[in-house]
């Protein structure tokens, strides 16, 4: 029966996104970093057969991904033509609906009439049974970057760390510290990468991995330890140095600050209660070690007196904060008041009690308290509240009795 124009449209729409789809996920996987590696070669074990078992499996898609495209074009060019008789029509529906693609056992397609043919698909079923491969390969391949990436990802940041240390090391004319170190990390890497399935199945190093990791790292600090302090310090003293410099000004500048906040608190703000203003400053500046202390090459002793010291600037520039933000709060806090008292005085004429005695006197109060010099904070606190209880109780008053 030959194919009618709805159904031949709706078949070829429908096969044409899957097409898309399908060369979406060709692409997906041609770029894959997965696929990258396993054709890099140099592998071992389950990484080396996951490698010969996707190749051909990834010949094949190519090979049933351009016989789609083949008869997808060919149906189309048959629906595009301006007038279709039953020849078409019948060649169009064999196209679409019937088997028409031979395959060998492999699923590589072959001429209809080989000896090799192990099936013949329709393209309805050529395209379904694509897109599950290509999903299957792309797990595959995704299965493999992530357990590379994994192995990968552990080792980087020890062999980052070993080659500074291995460099600081040759630096210092003692490179045979690392030395030996860089080859069991060498291998230990190379060993996991040429079978990452193995070593990291699902992401996830195996136990064995992660104690080759930790030993790796112990070795690494022993290694460390011995060149840290004669080169560490010695490249970054000055510099350090510096820096102390420049955030003792910061906690000066921050102390002067706090000075300044107390000055106007202490003019606007009655009995601030505020803590004595701080000066750190002017004493850590007598522990700073001077520029000439680095020729005593007594690194330890300075890189100690040098830890303390920056935390004692740290804590003496976040305290200077704290004091400037607690006499900014109180400033805040009488504005705080003041607003809330014009909000209320607002709302008071809105319900028709601006003119009300005794609200007005307690307004005057609240109001006198908050714009006197210096202000109380706690009797203006009290006096706002009693304003916004007294108007609350002659609106509740007045809900009463209507």
């Amino acid at each position: 029966m030959p194919m009618d124009r709805q159904s031949a449209d709706r078949a070829l729409t429908g096969l044409g996104a899957a097409h898309d789809r399908i060369a979406a996920a060709m692409f997906v996987i041609d770029s894959h970093p997965g696929l990258a590696f396993l054709r890099g070669g140099g592998l071992a074990g389950r990484t080396a057969e996951r490698a010969q078992t996707i190749a051909p499996e990834v010949d094949v898609l190519w090979a049933q991904f351009n016989a789609l495209s083949d008869l997808l074009d060919r149906a189309r060019a048959i629906r595009n033509q301006k007038r279709l008789g039953d020849d078409d029509w019948d060649a169009l529906r064999l196209l679409v609906s019937e088997p028409v693609l031979a395959v060998d056992v492999a699923g590589l397609p072959i001429e209809a009439g080989s000896k090799a043919v192990a099936t013949v698909l329709r393209v309805g079923d050529l395209a379904t049974g694509l897109e599950q491969r290509c999903a299957a390969v792309t797990a595959h391949l995704s299965e493999v970057d992530t357990a590379w990436s994994a192995i990968a990802g552990n080792f980087a940041p020890l062999t980052e760390a070993f080659g500074k240390v291995a460099a600081q090391a040759e630096e210092l004319g003692v490179g045979e510290l690392a030395r030996p170190l860089g080859e069991r990390l060498d291998q230990a890497r190379s060993d996991g990468l040429r079978d990452p399935l193995a070593a990291a199945p699902g992401g996830q190093p195996r136990p064995a991995v992660q104690t080759r990791l930790r030993e790796l790292t112990a070795e690494l600090d022993a290694v460390r330890q011995r060149v840290a302090e004669l080169a560490a310090l010695r490249d970054g003293y000055q510099t350090r140095l510096a820096a102390l410099r420049t955030r003792l000004d910061e906690v000066a500048a921050a102390e002067s600050r706090v000075r300044d906040a107390y000055a106007i608190v202490a003019e606007k703000i009655a009995d601030p209660a505020l803590p004595p203003p701080p000066d750190a400053a002017a004493l850590l500046r007598t522990t700073l070690p001077g520029s000439g202390d680095v020729h005593t090459r007594q690194w330890v002793r300075l890189e100690k007196e040098l830890n303390t010291l920056e935390a004692s600037v740290a804590r003496a520039l976040a305290h200077a904060d704290e004091l400037r933000e607690a006499a900014d709060g109180l400033l805040d806090r009488r504005g705080e008041l003041r607003g809330r008292l014009d909000a209320y005085r607002a709302k008071a004429a809105r319900v028709g009690f601006a003119e009300d005695g005794d609200l007005s006197v307690r307004y005057q109060q609240a109001h006198e308290l908050l714009f006197t010099a210096p202000c109380d904070l706690r009797r203006s606190t009290q006096a706002v509240y009693a304003y916004q209880q007294a108007l609350a109780e002659l609106i509740a008053s007045t809900r009463g009795t209507s």
